[in-house]
C-alpha cells in the first residue's frame, strides 16, 4: 500500500515538473500563433534551414524566413511580431523582468505590437536605423540591396535614431514615418493623417504607394476603403488582435 502511495506521489511530482517546465519554456520563447506559405527557421542564426509550424517555438539568436505570399505571426507574453512576405527577422534578445527586448529587420518588413514590457526597453532594429519603444505598435522596413530603412508608428512613440537625427534621436508619434536613404542622405518623414484610419487605408494612400512600393506591405494590416489593389497580400484576421 505504501508502495502504491508513493509511486502514485513520485507520478503526480514529475507530471507537475513536466508543466513547470512546460510553461517556463513558453515563457522564454516566441511562438508561432499564425502560418501562411512556406517560413523557415535557422536555429541560433548558424547553419540549415528548417521549415517552422504553427505551434513551434522560437528562441533567442533564432532567424525566421520568409518566402513568397508568405508570412508569420510570433506571440510573446502577449506581444505581437508580425513578419511579412520575403522578410528576415533575428529574434535578438526577448525581454523579461531582467533584460530589454531587441529584434532585427535584416530585410523585408515587419510589424509589431508591443505590450507587458513593464518598464523595459525594447529596440527594433535594421542594419542602419534603430528604433526604441515604450509599449507601442509600429513598423520597420528594410531593404538590403539598397539599404534603405523606414518605420511607421501606428501607436504610442518611437524612438529614431539613424543618419541625420540628432544624437538623443528623433522621436516619432502616432500616425506619423519615417524614411532612411541607404546613400546616408537626409531622412524623410511622412505624415498618414487622412490617408490611413485605424485598419483602414483610404483612396489617396493608392498614389501615395505609386511612389514608395514598399507600402503595398500595409495593406496586410490597412484594409483598402474606397479603391480596389491591383495585388493582394496575405492577410491575418488577427492582425492587432483588433485592439486598435
Amino acid at each position: 500500500m505504501k508502495l502504491k502511495v508513493w509511486m502514485i506521489l513520485s507520478l503526480t511530482l514529475s507530471i507537475g515538473a513536466l508543466v513547470l517546465v512546460s510553461q517556463e519554456n513558453k515563457e522564454k520563447d516566441a511562438r508561432v500563433s499564425f502560418l501562411v506559405g512556406k517560413v523557415q527557421l535557422q536555429k541560433g542564426g548558424k547553419g540549415g534551414w528548417n521549415i517552422l509550424k504553427q505551434g513551434d517555438l522560437v528562441s533567442e539568436g533564432d532567424i525566421v524566413s520568409t518566402g513568397n505570399a508568405s508570412k508569420t505571426t510570433l506571440l510573446y507574453k502577449g506581444s505581437e511580431f508580425k513578419i511579412l512576405p520575403n522578410t528576415k527577422l533575428k529574434i535578438s534578445s526577448l525581454y523579461n523582468e531582467s533584460k530589454d527586448g531587441q529584434l532585427e529587420v535584416q530585410s523585408g518588413f515587419a510589424w509589431f505590437q508591443l505590450v507587458n514590457l513593464k518598464g523595459k526597453k525594447f529596440e527594433v532594429r535594421t542594419p542602419t536605423t534603430t528604433a526604441g519603444v515604450r509599449g507601442t505598435a509600429f513598423s520597420a522596413f528594410h531593404d538590403h540591396k539598397t539599404k534603405d530603412s523606414s518605420f511607421c508608428t501606428c501607436e504610442g512613440k518611437v524612438l529614431m535614431n539613424g543618419t541625420g537625427d540628432p544624437k538623443d534621436g528623433t522621436m516619432q508619434e502616432k500616425g506619423n514615418g519615417g524614411y532612411y536613404p541607404g546613400d546616408g542622405a537626409e531622412p524623410k518623414r511622412s505624415s498618414y493623417e487622412g490617408i490611413i484610419v485605424k485598419f483602414k487605408s483610404l483612396p489617396p494612400f493608392k498614389d501615395l504607394m505609386k511612389k514608395n512600393i514598399s507600402l503595398k506591405n500595409c495593406l496586410s494590416c490597412h484594409i483598402p476603403q474606397g479603391w480596389t489593389p491591383e495585388n493582394s497580400v496575405p492577410s491575418d484576421e488577427t492582425y492587432g488582435g483588433g485592439k486598435m
